[in-house]
């Protein structure tokens, strides 16, 4: 029910509370986290409205519920925005890209969103083929192994 009542108000006041671009900036970072937090638990490929939860819909469906659009596939979400060339400056909201299962493979092919970062540290939304949707951390070995690169579309 609470993400229900964050979406409604972030489409019904995205930025008519604002009068400053960096501070609707910040409240979509944390409305985008906000939402994603009541998805937890949910399971990869849930079906919500017209969205499949798999990791790029997941987050194509985020972006949606703050007024961004952004690709359907992790392939090409690595191209959405622009790059942070800099992991240290990503922000909640960012879209984290990773390596699909072959790490060996430089092919995107896992998205998630930063969530916060906590004792320099990294964490991250996602949905997860076998977890479902879940808050991991970029330096847990599977996730470090495939890490790309992170991607600032609320920003643009």
């Amino acid at each position: 029910m609470v993400k229900w009542i964050l979406l409604v108000l972030v489409l019904i006041f995205p930025a008519s509370g604002f009068n400053q671009n960096d501070d609707n900036i910040i409240s979509k970072r944390e409305a985008i986290v906000r939402i994603a937090e009541g998805f937890l638990g949910y399971r990869y490929r849930s079906k919500v409205s017209n969205s499949i939860f798999d990791c790029s819909g997941f987050v194509k469906y985020l972006m949606t519920t703050i007024g961004k659009n952004v690709t359907r596939s992790s392939v090409s979400q690595v191209h959405d925005g622009t790059r942070v060339t800099d992991v240290k400056n990503a922000q909640p909201g960012d879209i984290v890209v990773f390596k699909g299962r072959n790490s060996r493979n430089n092919r995107p092919g896992h998205v998630g969103l930063v969530h916060h970062w906590s004792r320099d540290t990294l964490y991250f939304i996602h949905s997860s083929t076998s977890k479902g949707i879940r808050i991991d951390h970029l330096y847990d070995p599977y996730y470090a192994n495939r890490f790309l690169q992170v991607r600032d579309v609320i920003d643009q």
